[in-house]
């Protein structure tokens, strides 16, 4: 709630000279759309979650689906479905937003409040929870008649960078024209060896969100045993580490870059932020450590060891994310 209007004040400097006229539309979905049989009730047993895990209702209330109107109201919008982090829904809301007053569709959710669970649960499972909803959203966004499902496009945040780019590997291409992940991490599900879809990575320049200090995001590699190998997930780095096979370190976001295959003259790019930490839109820049933000702890009663923990971005970079990624949708701003 701190940056709350910080928030109210950003948005209005990006979009008071915004051409395109829309209004709030919420879509009003009817009983027999909901899935309620969709919403399962795992446990959590330390960083673990347990058991069959939620898929996406429609109608569950972490789900928004807004569709903008022009004055001509004359063509259906394209869709963004947003995929959050390790903070939920708010982590993705503000830019969600900013998309919207853009044109676009926007479906958002959040995946623990839909599995019952807190987010403090290791980013495997985070990612686990988040991949079965939101491969599910898009399914279910493919049989909407009020949004071009030509031109569907996936943002994901943190973790939920991570999801996307796995995404990119099992979406069709006649629907989803791209993928915009944010600041993602090795650290979880692992990367997948072959994408159909273009993707774009994002990372702030600031962004050293659990990177050693004094390394980057891009530069984050840890052992193996915290990769877990799930089955409904598209085939790639973890199935050689994770959990089962602990051994090694993994690749950092880099490295796997440099050996994944690109389908379907799909492309890869990675682009880097002047101005930016971890989540430009998660509020003002603040350049901190996990201790300086009170977050450092022990293992065992040894202090663990301290990591970046930056976050937020300057306007000028928060404006940079925003504009680099409606580019890459390919909307007029």
């Amino acid at each position: 709630m701190k940056h709350m209007k910080y928030f109210k004040n950003l948005l209005v400097l990006i979009f008071a000279a915004a051409t395109f006229s829309v209004f709030a539309q919420s879509v009003q979905l009817e009983a027999n759309q909901c899935r309620p049989e969709a919403i399962k009730r795992p446990t959590v047993v330390g960083m673990a979650v347990n058991g069959e895990l939620s898929g996406f209702d429609p109608c569950h209330p972490s789900v928004s689906f807004k569709i903008p109107a022009s004055l001509a109201n004359s063509k259906k919008p394209p869709l963004v479905i947003a995929v959050h982090g390790g903070g939920g829904r708010a982590d993705a809301e503000t830019i969600t937003n900013a998309f919207f007053e853009k044109g676009m569709a926007t479906l958002i959710f959040d995946a623990y409040k839909h599995n019952g669970v807190p987010p403090s649960t290791g980013n495997a499972y985070r990612q686990m929870m988040l991949y079965k909803v939101a491969l599910q959203a898009y399914q279910w966004a493919l049989t909407r008649k009020d949004v071009d499902v030509q031109r569907i496009y996936l943002y994901g945040i943190s973790n939920g960078a991570s999801v996307v780019i796995n995404m990119a590997s099992v979406v069709d291409p006649k629907h989803v024209q791209g993928v915009f992940s944010e600041a993602p991490t090795p650290i979880g599900i692992g990367y997948p060896w072959d994408i159909q879809i273009p993707v774009l990575i994002a990372f702030g320049k600031e962004d050293d969100l659990s990177a050693r200090v004094g390394e980057r995001r891009w530069m984050i590699s840890s052992p193996c045993r915290f990769n877990v190998r799930v089955p409904d997930v598209p085939g790639g780095t973890a199935d050689q580490c994770s959990e089962s096979n602990p051994s090694a370190a993994m690749m950092t976001t880099l490295q796997w870059a440099e050996k994944v295959k690109v389908k379907n003259n799909a492309k890869l790019e990675i682009q880097y932020f002047e101005g930016v930490a971890h989540g430009a839109f998660l509020g003002p820049l603040k350049i901190q450590t996990a201790q300086q933000a009170g977050i450092g702890g022990s293992i065992r009663g040894i202090a663990a060891p301290d990591m970046g923990w930056s976050e937020g971005g300057t306007p000028a970079g928060q404006q940079a994310i925003l504009r680099n990624a409606l580019q890459f949708f390919g909307v007029t701003q």
